[in-house]
C-alpha cells in the first residue's frame, strides 16, 4: 500500500466515493461518513466505536446501526471485523480498494477550494495551493481555461494582492511557495520529516504567516519530497533561505 496516501489526504475523494454510490442508502452513507468524519485514524482510517456511541450521534438505535454497516461493507468502502459482547468493539477500516480509488481520484487533479469566510463568497487558491485549513470543496481542473493566456484582470487570486474579499495574506512569499495552515496533516509531514533530517521545524524556524482566516506557513511544497532526492535538497535549500531571512528581520527589528 505504498502508493496509497494518507487517509486524511484523500478523506474528500473517499467520501465523494460513498456520495456516487447508489447501493447505499440513507441511513448506510450517514454511518460510513460519520466513522470517516468523526474517528477515523489520521494515516489509516481505522477506528473502532461502538454502535451505541454512533447510534447515539447519528439519533439510531444500535440494532439499526449495525444494519447499516453491511452496506458499506458489501460495497467495498469498509472493512469490518466485528468484536465480541464482552466490551470488545467492533473495528472499521477504509478497504484498501476504497483508498486506492481515493488516492487515484486525488492525484488525477482534485483540488481543494477553501471558502472565504469574509463574507461568505468563495476565491480560488493560488497556484499550488491543495487544502484549506477547515473545511472546503473539490474542484476538478478547468482545462480549457488554463490553455487561455491569463491578463491581469482575469488573474486568480494571490496572497496580499486584495483582489478576492479573502482578507490579503501577511508577510507573503513569492507565489511559487504553498501555504500550508497549521495543524493540518501537510505541516505534521513537514514537521515530521525536518525532525528526522535532524532540521527545526516549521514553528521553530519559518515565521507564522496568516492567510486569510488561516495561521500557517509558507514552504516550498504541500508534502515533502522523498528524502535523499534532488527534490528534497531543493527544498531543503528554500527553507534555510527562508529561515535566514526571517533571523535577518529579526536582528533588524531588534538593532531599530
Amino acid at each position: 500500500m505504498s502508493d496509497i496516501l494518507p487517509f486524511c489526504q484523500v478523506k474528500l475523494q473517499y467520501l465523494l466515493d460513498l456520495v456516487l454510490d447508489q447501493s447505499l442508502d440513507d441511513n448506510a452513507f450517514r454511518v460510513a461518513a460519520y466513522l470517516a468524519l468523526t474517528h477515523a485514524d489520521h494515516d489509516t482510517g481505522e477506528c473502532h466505536p461502538s454502535f451505541e456511541t454512533i447510534g447515539t450521534a447519528l439519533g439510531r438505535h444500535a440494532k439499526s446501526v449495525k444494519r447499516a454497516l453491511n452496506k458499506p461493507e458489501m460495497a467495498r468502502h469498509l472493512t469490518v471485523v466485528r468484536g465480541t459482547n464482552r466490551g470488545n468493539a467492533s473495528r472499521y477500516r477504509p478497504t484498501e480498494d476504497a483508498l486506492r480509488r481515493a488516492t487515484q481520484r486525488r492525484r488525477e487533479g482534485d483540488k481543494i477550494v477553501p471558502l472565504s469566510r469574509a463574507k461568505g463568497g468563495q476565491s480560488c487558491p493560488p497556484e499550488g495551493a491543495y487544502l484549506s485549513g477547515k473545511g472546503g470543496q473539490e474542484r476538478p481542473p478547468n482545462r480549457e481555461k488554463e490553455l487561455k493566456p491569463r491578463t491581469a484582470a482575469a488573474a486568480p487570486d494571490l496572497p496580499g494582492k486584495g483582489q478576492s474579499d479573502t482578507a490579503p495574506a501577511q508577510n507573503a512569499p513569492p507565489s511559487a511557495l504553498v501555504f500550508v495552515p497549521q495543524g493540518i496533516c501537510f505541516a505534521r509531514d513537514w514537521n515530521d520529516r525536518l525532525a528526522q533530517e535532524g532540521l527545526a521545524t516549521l514553528d521553530r524556524s519559518l515565521p507564522l504567516a496568516v492567510n486569510g482566516p488561516h495561521r500557517g506557513f509558507w514552504v516550498p511544497a504541500r508534502s515533502p519530497a522523498p528524502r535523499g532526492s534532488p527534490e528534497w535538497r531543493e527544498q531543503v535549500r528554500q527553507l534555510r533561505c527562508l529561515a535566514g531571512k526571517e533571523a535577518g528581520q529579526m536582528e533588524q527589528r531588534h538593532a531599530g
